[in-house]
């Protein structure tokens, strides 16, 4: 096993590894209603994972980086369940796949393991909780600006390369919301839109329109 492995996953050592992937973007990792034979531990790149209403509208749950595994593929094995959810990936990643019989047997003596596992749990559990609070308590057009302020520091830029169906899929609303909301941004000299891009024409005065909201 290489260092890079030890640091991230030593807990791995004791474990029977099935075989070290690389995968490109947009390969499948899961979709909804799969068994789920293996669990992933991410040694670089992203997983996306989404849930598809029955309205076909589509919601960002979470990413899975370097350093994670998927809860909802262990909770889906120590429950023995179905896999409620749609992983793909989103960045080309290198990941290590742990059987999931191995994992269950490692779970009952593997002290690392359980650690990682339940530390993982409660960190995407926080995670979800910061979500739900930004849904229930903030406005639809907060929490766009602030996304597009937070993409803006990612990026190192003005110019994002954003359609209005990847905001509405990472906020979980609808697109003719975003599309209403952005085109308000915009009367406003905000920012300026091109197809497929978004341009933050003014950050500073996004910025003080967010803090004033």
């Amino acid at each position: 096993m290489s260092l890079l492995e030890s640091e991230m996953f030593s807990f791995l050592n004791e474990c029977n590894i099935i075989n070290s992937i690389n995968l490109e973007s947009g390969a499948r990792v899961f979709q909804e209603g799969d068994s789920c034979h293996y669990i992933a531990f991410i040694k670089s790149g992203v997983i996306r994972v989404t849930k598809l209403g029955q309205n076909g509208r589509e919601m960002l749950l979470y990413r899975v980086v370097a350093g994670e595994s998927c809860v909802l593929t262990i909770s889906s094995i120590l429950s023995n369940s179905l896999y409620p959810a749609h992983a793909v990936v989103e960045e080309p990643s290198e990941i290590l796949l742990l059987s999931a019989e191995e994992f269950k047997k490692q779970m009952t003596s593997n002290l690392g393991l359980q650690q990682y596992t339940y530390s993982i749990l409660m960190n995407r559990f926080l995670s979800v909780m910061s979500m739900l609070e930004d849904i229930v308590f903030l406005k639809v057009d907060q929490r766009i600006i602030e996304f597009l302020i937070s993409k803006s520091n990612q990026d190192n830029g003005s110019l994002l390369e954003l359609t209005h169906e990847d905001i509405a899929i990472e906020l979980g609303t609808a697109r003719e919301v975003v599309s209403r909301i952005l085109k308000g941004l915009e009367r406003e000299g905000l920012i300026k839109q091109a197809r497929g891009k978004i341009k933050l024409v003014n950050i500073k005065k996004i910025c003080d329109k967010l803090v004033n909201m």
